[in-house]
């Protein structure tokens, strides 16, 4: 039972079938002095189980090497069979021995690479404080998976195959919030300056800027551009929230479901606030007013609407969010009746 649970494919070596050898056992010792930095989810995350010195890729693969012989051990004593009841506690209570060396290399190893995951993390770091331990957490996950599924044998290092499954742990959590609408986004001051020019210049037809003119056009340096621009990229195709129909419009008791309903039988104060939310958007521009018909009337959707006008998703969004802000304040500006 316990050779059928251990959570990796056990990697055999010519060493371990000899008797005469022990691998290294590598144990650093543990600093729990708070670590520098402003953002307390990190600090915590890092302090949570001390820190030790980074690891040698020799100390990597002897912990490798330990983690693997153990495995190997505690098949063999599976395998075993036992004249009496006497030799089988004994060797059970050597593959729990085994097995507790085996979870403390893998600690080692977790706690040695737990600044690879705060590295990892940091592109992610203008999402907000609240959600970067939510990051934190995934990206644990992610190295815990990858110390099982690394076979050490083949001479990849273990720091770049640890990197890009987190790597890609993260971005597939992060799209996956984005597109269920649970994490929402607010792009930092650059982020808008680069928002703001590409939706200018696709507004005027242009080709997209390299980075070095979107530097100049938006005063963000250009190493900044190179490194911002996929998270810009990502932020425009963070999907529509649903609009609610119950949401007011403005400072009237109007909603939604009471603009977009049909006008059979409808009380006369309905019906004049139901005009002012008419002539409210009438006095958009002629293409904002048509993006709120073919959107809320002809309930098309953002890619279908953006296909009509040559426009892409993203700028569709960008228009309709502004139309509805302006409506809502020409509402609230209206004289009382």
């Amino acid at each position: 039972m316990l050779a059928e649970a251990i959570p990796f494919k056990v990697i055999e070596l010519p060493t371990f079938k000899k008797s005469s050898f022990e691998p290294e056992c590598i144990r650093q010792p543990r600093n729990y002095d708070p670590p520098e930095g402003s953002l307390q989810p990190v600090s915590r995350f890092l302090m949570e189980r001390g820190t030790v010195e980074l690891l040698a890729p020799a100390q990597v693969e002897a912990l490798f090497t330990e983690m693997h012989w153990c495995a190997y051990q505690i098949t063999r004593l599976a395998r075993k069979r036992y004249a009496n009841t006497a030799a089988r506690r004994d060797a059970l209570v050597e593959a729990r021995r085994l097995i507790s060396r085996i979870e403390a290399a893998e600690e080692e190893l977790f706690i040695a690479n737990r600044r690879l995951v705060v590295s990892c993390v940091k592109p992610f770091f203008w999402i907000g404080q609240v959600w970067i331990g939510d990051f934190l957490q995934e990206g644990s996950r992610a190295l815990s998976n990858a110390i099982r599924k690394f076979d050490f044998t083949r001479g990849t290092p273990f720091y770049a195959y640890a990197q890009r499954a987190i790597q890609n742990r993260l971005r597939n959590f992060f799209r996956d919030h984005v597109r269920s609408g649970s994490l929402g986004l607010r792009p930092t001051a650059e982020m808008k300056s680069l928002i703001e020019v590409l939706a200018r210049v696709r507004e005027e037809g242009h080709e997209e800027p390299d980075n070095e003119t979107l530097a100049k056009l938006s005063g963000v340096s250009e190493e900044r551009v190179s490194k911002i621009r996929p998270f810009v990229r990502q932020w425009e195709n963070t999907p529509t929230p649903p609009v609610s129909l119950d949401a007011l419009l403005g400072d009237t008791e109007s909603t939604m479901y009471d603009f977009l309903e049909g006008q059979d039988g409808e009380a006369a104060s309905s019906a004049a606030e139901k005009g002012e939310i008419w002539q409210a958007i009438d006095r958009l521009n002629e293409r904002a007013k048509y993006i709120m018909q073919l959107r809320f009337i002809e309930g098309h959707t953002l890619e279908e609407t953006g296909k009509m006008l040559s426009l892409t998703r993203a700028r569709i969004k960008q228009i309709e969010d502004e139309s509805l802000k302006k409506i809502r304040v020409m509402l609230k500006r209206r004289p009382p009746r």
